[in-house]
């Protein structure tokens, strides 16, 4: 299992005032990340679309990567609470293995396009070196994995473990391809139908794929 990012150093708000104060800080930032990007974030910009003051947000903050860490520490916790309960919100003992790997796809693309993509704006504030998105993912395909290989035995791949690994990263690398097309994403449904059409087929259907010695080396088209 992997860590998890370092708590954050802040003053906790002791009265009902005081707390309202610092949920307008996180909504603000939240929502400037959102709309501006990483690049957006500073103290000045939060206090002022949080309708609060400097001297508050220093009040509960030493500086900005303060501020980030415990955004960071807020997400990943809420982004882990939901995966967990999503996890948990289905019996998964009974279902054969389409019906499983659909439901798995379906995680792994809830997941991406949650509220655990902010962690990936804050890892990507200048000068900072987090990794709360990758660490969140890991265990996210762990989870899904682990799911997975209880249905082994009902896998035609010769190597199942191996085949788990490589079609989770193949409907990752689909999703993260998702992400870099801007304005054109694929619905949901279809994205869920398709990376479990492509899923399905790599772990329950044997291909030759040239493993006979007849296949073209890549090379060879040069030569």
């Amino acid at each position: 299992m992997v860590g998890q990012p370092e708590p954050a150093n802040i003053n906790p708000p002791r009265q009902r005032r005081s707390q309202r104060t610092l949920e307008r800080i996180v909504a603000a930032s939240f929502d400037i990340l959102a709309t501006e990007g990483p690049s957006g974030l500073t103290v000045h910009r939060v206090v002022e679309k949080a309708h609060s003051s400097v001297g508050s947000f220093y009040a509960r903050f030493e500086g900005k990567e303060d501020l980030l860490d415990y955004l960071g520490e807020r997400v990943w916790a809420e982004a882990l609470d939901r995966w967990q309960r999503a996890l948990e919100s289905r019996d998964w003992g009974e279902a054969k293995l389409p019906a499983l790997v659909r439901g798995a796809v379906a995680l792994l693309v809830d997941a991406d396009r949650s509220r655990s993509v902010y962690l990936k704006s804050l890892d990507q504030v200048s000068g900072r070196r987090s990794n709360a998105y990758d660490l969140f993912r890991v265990q996210v395909l762990e989870g899904v994995a682990a799911l997975l290989l209880e249905r082994s035995s009902e896998m035609t791949h010769s190597a199942p473990t191996v085949a788990v690994r490589i079609g989770l990263e193949a409907v990752m690398g689909v999703l993260d391809a998702e992400n870099r097309v801007a304005g054109d994403r694929l619905d949901r449904e279809l994205l869920v139908d398709e990376c479990t059409s492509l899923l399905t087929r790599y772990l329950a259907e044997t291909s030759s794929g040239g493993a006979d010695g007849s296949g073209v080396e890549f090379f060879d088209v040069w030569s």
